[in-house]
């Protein structure tokens, strides 16, 4: 009977936008699968596949592993989302939080190697953007993130006694001057 009441409870609304970040997730989710599994052509010398996760740079058939594991991400990202669970939001700001401090460590540790100047020229532009989308996400999702935890029993009894406290002390005018001073 208590799980009837729980799920008749009002649900705050999720945007429209999370959802088009959602759908936009799933499509970025597809692109790097099919980065990784489809080969351009044969290269025998060098292959193309580059990616950065976690600050670290990988090549060839790591990149492949590194961009289907991405692909993952991305996907449950987007079904998280879609299915309106915290679960889904938490895991985009979890990865987006990554993705930033993987490219400040990026930039970091090959600002040193004059040769690699350009790559991390290129990544460095990126940050701007991709701190915006961090702080986007964080600004819309941190509502639904937190405001629909269940407030404790014993939260809800003090903040009651706490205000028939404040009222009765103000009601008592002696102690009124002292305890607005006190707040």
């Amino acid at each position: 009977m208590e799980t009837d009441r729980q799920s008749r409870q009002p649900q705050a609304a999720w945007p429209f936008d999370l959802r088009v970040f959602a759908a936009m997730a799933g499509l970025w989710a597809l692109c790097l699968a099919v980065r990784a599994f489809v080969h351009i052509g044969d290269f025998d010398v060098v292959d193309p596949i580059e990616t950065i996760f976690a600050g670290i740079r990988f090549n060839g058939d790591d990149a492949r592993l590194m961009l289907i594991v991405e692909a993952g991400i991305f996907r449950a990202m987007a079904i998280g989302v879609f299915a309106r669970r915290r679960w889904g939001l938490l895991l985009a700001l979890c990865y987006m939080v990554q993705v930033v401090m993987s490219h400040l460590a990026f930039v970091i540790a090959y600002l040193a190697i004059r040769s690699e100047w350009m790559n991390v020229r290129v990544v460095a532009s990126q940050g701007p953007m991709i701190v915006l989308i961090t702080l986007y996400l964080w600004i819309r999702a941190c509502d639904l993130i937190f405001d629909s935890l269940p407030q404790p029993a014993q939260a809800r009894v003090r903040q009651s006694s706490d205000t028939s406290h404040r009222a009765a002390v103000r009601a008592d005018s002696g102690a009124g001057d002292v305890a607005a001073m006190a707040e």
